[in-house]
């Protein structure tokens, strides 16, 4: 590490993002391993060992990625789209089912989800295209680039099926092309056409039950032993947690397996059990400074492709975050978007750091003087 990358290092984001990453070992043992268990048999969990071995490999990848200037990605548009796409397909032709849904490739020792690292890869080439020199978003035809770009790899996870995902995209595409100049009357359009076909898609693509996960939040005591049963025991799990939790390995709900999915997508349902409002406040307020310094690195940025891989990343996790955290009180539908750095999972985790430390990136080479 040179001295002018170690001067203009963002070390405060970095701490951040490792207290999160830390925090989230914490919270997937809370939800994974019984009460009174032994330090040692913790570790031997597999969903902790596993956690743990993803934190390292992700925190060495974000470092790397954080020493590479990120303007060197630019030569890589094509290859990455290309590779992106390609497995995206292979998934579509040969991917892992699990609950419903064609995500994952299984390489025996792991299960890549290409969807997650999708994001990653179209935040570098979508935030390249739009940084050409020139370019410039004035009339409807300037939309033309980004939307093809973006809108393959989107279709491809769609199929999958997985919504979650292809909504993130989108935040992602809207926020990048907001900050390259779309118009506010362009986007109103676009949002009016996107409500419009979001209710198309509604009632005549989505299947019977896809159309029932998606509207079973409003009433979840509709179907209180099958599609509802995530969103009340969430509910209550968050809410017997009230101010101040039931303490570390004390949640009835997450200890007695009422709560599906706990250590994945519902993992802040176990921080509202176990640690309460105050603990649930404390992680959000994390996110919010974490985020913060994420648009902070991106208005000192030295030019545009910095600026925009800074609000893609930062457009990712606030979608995630709110998708996540709403469906868990039970305000947004479930949609199996996990909550970034802490639920478990080896591909969103990795994917998550590779984006923050193109971020890191952006704010070590941001100076452009000689020495």
């Amino acid at each position: 590490m040179n001295s002018k990358i170690l001067r203009n290092y963002d070390f405060v984001l970095l701490f951040t993002i490792i207290v999160l990453s830390l925090f989230g070992i914490l919270m997937v043992t809370a939800s994974t391993v019984p009460a009174g268990t032994p330090l040692m048999e913790m570790l031997k969990n597999s969903f902790v060992s596993k956690q743990i071995f993803f934190v390292v490999v992700g925190t060495g990848a974000m470092l790397v990625m954080s020493l590479i200037d990120y303007s060197e990605w630019r030569q890589f548009v094509i290859p990455f789209y290309l590779l992106n796409l390609a497995l995206l397909a292979i998934v579509m032709i040969m991917g892992h089912s699990a609950l419903g849904a064609q995500r994952w490739i299984d390489l025996g020792f792991f299960k890549l989800q290409p969807s997650e690292f999708a994001k990653i890869a179209i935040i570098i080439t979508l935030s390249s295209i739009m940084a050409k020199e020139g370019r410039k978003i004035e009339g409807w035809l300037d939309l033309i680039i980004p939307f093809a770009h973006v809108s393959l790899p989107m279709l491809l996870i769609f199929l999958q099926p997985d919504l979650g995902t292809s909504l993130v995209f989108i935040a992602i595409t809207g926020v990048i092309l907001f900050v390259a100049g779309l118009k506010w009357l362009q986007m109103a359009v676009l949002a009016t056409g996107g409500l419009m076909g979001s209710i198309y898609a509604f009632f005549f693509v989505f299947r019977d039950y896809q159309r029932g996960r998606l509207i079973i939040f409003l009433d979840p005591w509709q179907d209180p032993l099958g599609m509802g049963w995530q969103i009340i025991q969430s509910k209550i799990a968050i809410g017997s947690g009230q101010f101040w939790g039931r303490g570390l390995f004390g949640g009835t709900q997450t200890q007695l397996n009422f709560l599906p999915e706990k250590h994945t997508d519902f993992i802040f349902s176990v921080i509202g059990e176990e640690l309460g409002f105050l603990g649930g406040s404390l992680t959000l307020l994390v996110y919010l400074f974490l985020v913060w310094q994420i648009i902070g690195v991106g208005l000192k940025a030295k030019d545009n492709l910095g600026r925009f891989i800074c609000v893609g990343v930062a457009a990712m996790l606030v979608f995630q975050l709110l998708v996540n955290v709403g469906m868990t009180i039970g305000i947004m539908p479930v949609t199996g978007l996990p909550l970034p750095l802490i639920s478990s999972g080896g591909s969103s985790f990795v994917a998550t750091c590779l984006g923050l430390g193109l971020v890191l990136s952006v704010a070590a080479h941001s100076d452009t003087s000689m020495f």
